[in-house]
């Protein structure tokens, strides 16, 4: 079983895929990613921020490690999409409860938390 993107979006930018940035070394924002099983209609929510080496930078120490990201030297959405796919391309599991929580270490997932009761 293999995870694949089904959609995406983005609050900030939409379309974000026709988005362009004033200044493409300054980026920061959170994208919706839509993955599910290749096999299966269906999708579950990951996000991760996508931000630009010089954006980071600006981040406080605690909140530049603990956040799900993509860092870009410069933006373009061919490398977003790029390394979307390198991550999803290096993760494999016999389930999608074994393959959601390896995505997890890349993206915040949806039910990351979720407890049942």
């Amino acid at each position: 079983m293999t995870p694949v993107l089904k959609a995406f979006d983005c609050t900030d930018h939409d379309p974000i895929d026709q988005w362009r940035p004033e200044d493409p070394d300054f980026v920061d924002y959170w994208l919706c990613l839509h993955i599910g099983p290749d096999e299966e209609d269906g999708a579950d929510f990951f996000y991760v921020n996508v931000i630009t080496e010089y954006s980071l930078r600006s981040l406080a120490g605690a909140d530049a490690v603990e956040r799900k990201k993509i860092v870009l030297k410069s933006y373009s959405w061919s490398r977003v999409i790029g390394a979307v796919e390198e991550i999803l391309s290096s993760v494999e599991g016999h389930d999608w409860s074994a393959i959601s929580s390896e995505l997890n270490r890349h993206f915040a997932w949806e039910f990351e938390n979720y407890q049942t009761g």
